[in-house]
């Protein structure tokens, strides 16, 4: 049986042919319009955010700031960040800041440095090899992290004099508590440090490994005002720390602790560490002395019976730590000649 001929002047439709391109053309159109008004709303954000931060009397300026990552992320770069607060200036840059548009509650932020802060008559500068900072805040769930690779600090101060505090890496957590905003939970780890002071104190010249996981509380933010008024606000509120754990690890020495941290009413600090050791055996004669070793090591051997901070092999309970009334208490003997001056 033949076809039946096409009526004169008509051709055959081609528009499922095309179909497929108006498809993706019509796609690749409201993507594009989509990005910008995503673009749009975190360019107003940001501003907001800015906006509010500069009322609680922290301005951040960001000069010549872009915003592109077309198609599929949000990039924002800073040629430099800055910052004033009423007693710190600090700046840093360049900065880039990247978004997923699928994602827009996982921002991450990289930066080359160096980052320069100023606070009063004290300098410090830091540089590193690679920094990377994670915020993510979706469904409820805020959490940050910073990863710093070859971090080095020096700091320029009259109270300790120039220190230079190089890493071979840090990594820090902030997660703030679902069922109590004024809470947070904070970790920290580096590694291979040099620490101030802690070659004296506990011997030997290797770089330190420190792991600490603590809670701090009463830690909501508040309009900026200079340091002593933010631990004055902090203390009036009840704020303390609670260190769950400090893991302090140096050569073949190991300190594992547990305690807490606040403030008394004359601006000095009050602490106490239960912590358990090894390697450090002659750190009690070191710190007070001859004639008090001798009744701080039947301190030690009593403190055998009280349970130690670390249930790891090998580690052995210390007296108590503690820091009251501007004095530093190893179990019930103040260690003589030390006293813990006000913060503030």
């Amino acid at each position: 049986m033949s076809a039946e001929p096409l009526p004169a002047g008509r051709r055959p439709s081609r528009i499922g042919l095309y179909a497929p391109f108006i498809v993706l053309a019509l796609l690749a159109v409201g993507w594009s319009v989509a990005w910008f008004v995503i673009r749009g709303r975190v360019v107003a954000g940001l501003d907001g955010w800015m906006a509010a931060e500069a009322e609680a009397g922290r301005r951040w300026t960001c000069p010549d700031r872009s915003v592109a990552g077309f198609p599929f992320r949000i990039e924002i770069r800073c040629p430099t960040l800055g910052l004033q607060r009423p007693d710190v200036a600090a700046t840093l840059g360049p900065l880039l800041v990247v978004a997923q548009v699928y994602r827009p509650g996982h921002i991450i932020a990289e930066t080359p440095g160096p980052l320069s802060v100023q606070a009063g008559a004290d300098r410090l500068e830091a540089t590193w090899s690679l920094l990377q900072v994670s915020v993510v805040s979706t469904s409820g769930q805020e959490r940050a992290a910073l990863v710093a690779d070859a971090p080095r600090l020096r700091l320029d101060s009259a109270a300790t004099g120039p220190l230079d505090l190089p890493a071979r890496r840090i990594e820090a957590h902030l997660r703030p508590d679902p069922g109590n905003p004024r809470t947070a939970d904070v970790a920290l780890q580096a590694t291979g440090a040099a620490i101030p002071g802690l070659d004296a104190a506990i011997g030997g010249t290797e770089p330190a490994d420190l792991d600490i996981v603590a809670t701090v509380t009463q830690a909501y933010d508040l309009p900026a005002r200079p340091l002593p008024g933010e631990l004055e606000r902090w203390r009036v509120a009840g704020g303390d720390v609670t260190f769950a754990r400090i893991d302090l690890a140096k050569g073949p020495r190991r300190i594992r602790a547990t305690g807490t941290l606040a403030i008394d009413e004359a601006h000095r600090p009050v602490a106490r560490l239960d912590a358990a050791a090894t390697g450090i055996e002659g750190l009690l004669g070191r710190v007070v002395g001859d004639k008090a070793a001798g009744g701080l090591l039947g301190v030690l051997l009593g403190a055998a019976a009280r349970p130690a901070a670390s249930a790891d092999a090998g580690l052995k309970p210390l007296p108590p730590l503690r820091i009251d009334s501007g004095r530093l208490l190893v179990g019930p003997i103040a260690v003589p000649g030390i006293r813990i001056p006000a913060l503030y």
